[in-house]
């Protein structure tokens, strides 16, 4: 039997809405997990200094609702990504790392999801790509203290596109802490839509890819497209997963309030669900 965790990203829903709500319809459509958000939106940006209070709060509602926050997206840290060359930037994102970690501990979260990106907005340089590097033996040891990993995506950026991009930074900086987030969405797109290549690198991640994000794509085409009309082969990617031992996956939906959401979740989830338990 092939058991997994399938979970729902929370910007599948309106940024307005209640956590709890957010928790009752990721359930209700057939999730088994919310991927819990921490980003530029200044409310969610807030959610680092939440007090003991709120968090224990939202930690017995996830217990109660049976909906745990499984996994954790810090892309927070695309403000201020570990390769940039201002020092006091780094230290910015050292503490934005740290009360990441100290949250997702609190929370429940055992992985926490950072973009591979060494700059955003700017040119990657030989410079930002080894002050990333000399920055991630930092960012390490932070995960380790809280006993948090840090798994690192492969994103829309040359800089870390595919799974074999960080796995090889995982290589740099070992560390148990240290792991990857699959994105099969970014990695079809890396190889221009050949799913031979995508899956034969997807499978160089054994042993390092922690969770995967389940998501279509089309060239330069990251967040919006329908699950189903894209160029993902989504069988074959899942296919991939399952002999590398991932059982993490969560479908990275981006709200469109101008559709019913709701229902768009719920189908995604047959849509996944269907395709795992194959």
């Amino acid at each position: 039997m092939y058991r997994y965790s399938l979970g729902m990203y929370e910007k599948a829903l309106p940024d307005a809405m209640p956590l709890d709500e957010k928790m009752r319809i990721a359930r209700e459509s057939g999730f088994d997990h919310l991927e819990f958000c921490v980003d530029l939106n200044e409310e969610r940006a807030a959610r680092l200094d939440w007090p003991d209070e709120e968090r224990e709060k939202w930690r017995a509602a996830s217990v109660r609702m049976g909906m745990p926050f499984t996994t954790f997206s810090l892309s927070l840290l695309r403000k201020t990504p570990l390769g940039l060359l201002d020092r006091e930037k780094n230290e910015e994102a050292f503490r934005v790392l740290d009360a990441g970690c100290a949250l997702a501990s609190d929370l429940g979260s055992r992985v926490m999801l950072v973009n591979g990106y060494d700059v955003y907005g700017e040119p990657s340089t030989e410079e930002t790509r080894e002050r990333y590097f000399e920055n991630l033996e930092i960012a390490a040891g932070i995960c380790a203290y809280h006993g948090v990993i840090m798994a690192i995506e492969n994103a829309e950026m040359p800089f870390c596109s595919k799974v074999s991009d960080a796995v090889a930074f995982c290589r740099r900086v070992p560390s148990p802490f240290i792991r990857v987030y699959g994105d099969i969405g970014n990695e079809t797109n890396a190889f221009d839509g050949d799913t031979d290549r995508a899956v034969e690198d997807l499978l160089l991640g054994k042993g390092y890819v922690t969770s995967m994000h389940l998501k279509d794509s089309l060239p330069g085409e990251y967040r919006f497209r329908d699950y189903g009309k894209g160029h993902v082969d989504f069988d074959r990617c899942i296919d991939a997963a399952r002999k590398m031992g991932v059982r993490l996956f969560t479908a990275e939906i981006f709200c469109d309030e101008s559709r019913d959401y709701v229902r768009y979740a719920h189908d995604v989830a047959a849509f996944l669900k269907e395709r795992l338990d194959r």
